[in-house]
């Protein structure tokens, strides 16, 4: 997932690497404490209304800067390193932060039947999703990392606040609820704060906080998964998370054939059910999570299973044609 930008009424600002595109209106009388910074590996747009707005944007940034040092993967500080450094070895001690994302990616992983499952990363591996090397693995590959995936591998201990994994050359990657996960302890920093109003933009995660500073709704675009400009807009109202999975931010082509970024668990190979997908939520863990299981599973399964999670969902099919859950039906704006 990843990044960018807001602008007034007549431009849109382009998540360079997701779906989402908010469009927001400037509004002269009320400006915003507002910064954009550089973490989670993408570019994060912070924008604050209301008496406390700096301080709440400072709290904000350590916030972000505090969960990124725990789950960088590629940190040797970080607890996700320190875990998957010594997978059948030893439990690792963590904080009380990444135990409980990992508990509740485990729970997600449990409810859609293992299309997430943050120990993905030997596959995203070999297929050079981590490198920046993109090749396609040979079947033998592919079988040999398979068989270091399983969220069953991973042992919790919340006594002792400790993570293990069961075999060696296991690891996790947490790539897929972190900044969803982020989003919801921003919006409990904005609570406590009593901030007026917000947009938090993390690329393919967004939070829209309270009512916009100009009129009811916010306005999030959706991306032409396909092509230039947007295809789409969701009328947003009051707070909601709202987090899309697509395989246009990072894929190569080989052969005429797209392959993305995100791993089927199940094939050990590239999702290829649906182009893209973006979940409305009330928990932003949760959004971000679904949004990538559902990519996984596909249409159907997203359709007859958001109800479920207490979500809506709207994506593409293989042929850009649209599917959305019935309750969207007064919220979205889609575009021939």
């Amino acid at each position: 997932m990843s990044s960018k930008r807001i602008v007034n009424i007549l431009a849109f600002v382009f998540v360079a690497t997701v779906l989402l595109v908010p469009i927001i209106r400037k509004n002269a009388a009320s400006k915003p404490a507002f910064s954009e910074i550089y973490s989670m590996n993408t570019i994060i747009d912070i924008e604050v209304y209301g008496k406390n707005k700096e301080k709440t944007l400072s709290e904000i940034v350590q916030k972000i800067n505090e969960i990124n040092k725990l789950t960088d993967d590629f940190s040797k500080d970080s607890d996700i390193y320190k875990i998957n450094e010594n997978a059948g070895i030893k439990p690792v001690k963590v904080s009380s932060i990444t135990l409980d994302m990992i508990k509740k990616s485990l729970n997600i992983a449990r409810e859609t039947g293992g299309a997430f499952d943050i120990s993905i990363y030997s596959v995203s591996k070999i297929w050079g999703f981590k490198s920046g090397d993109y090749r396609i693995p040979t079947e033998t590959e592919i079988q040999k990392a398979l068989k270091l995936v399983s969220y069953k591998d991973i042992v919790l201990d919340s006594k002792n606040q400790t993570v293990f994994l069961r075999k060696r050359g296991e690891s996790i990657d947490l790539g897929g609820i972190a900044k969803g996960y982020t989003l919801d302890a921003i919006k409990k920093i904005l609570d406590r704060n009593n901030a007026k109003s917000a947009l938090i933009n993390m690329g393919g995660n967004v939070l829209t906080y309270e009512t916009p500073p100009e009129g009811k709704f916010w306005n999030i675009g959706i991306r032409n998964p396909r092509g230039e400009g947007i295809i789409g807009v969701l009328k947003i109202e009051g707070t909601k998370f709202i987090s899309t999975s697509g395989d246009y931010e990072r894929f190569f082509t080989k052969n005429g054939i797209r392959y993305c970024h995100i791993m089927s668990p199940f094939t050990g190979k590239p999702a290829r059910k649906i182009i893209s997908d973006t979940v409305v939520s009330n928990k932003g863990y949760l959004g971000d999570a679904l949004s990538t299981a559902f990519f996984v599973l596909g249409k159907e399964y997203a359709l007859n299973n958001a109800k479920k999670f207490g979500v809506e969902v709207v994506g593409f099919d293989l042929n850009m044609k649209p599917f959305y859950t019935t309750d969207l039906n007064n919220i979205i704006e889609l575009r021939k």
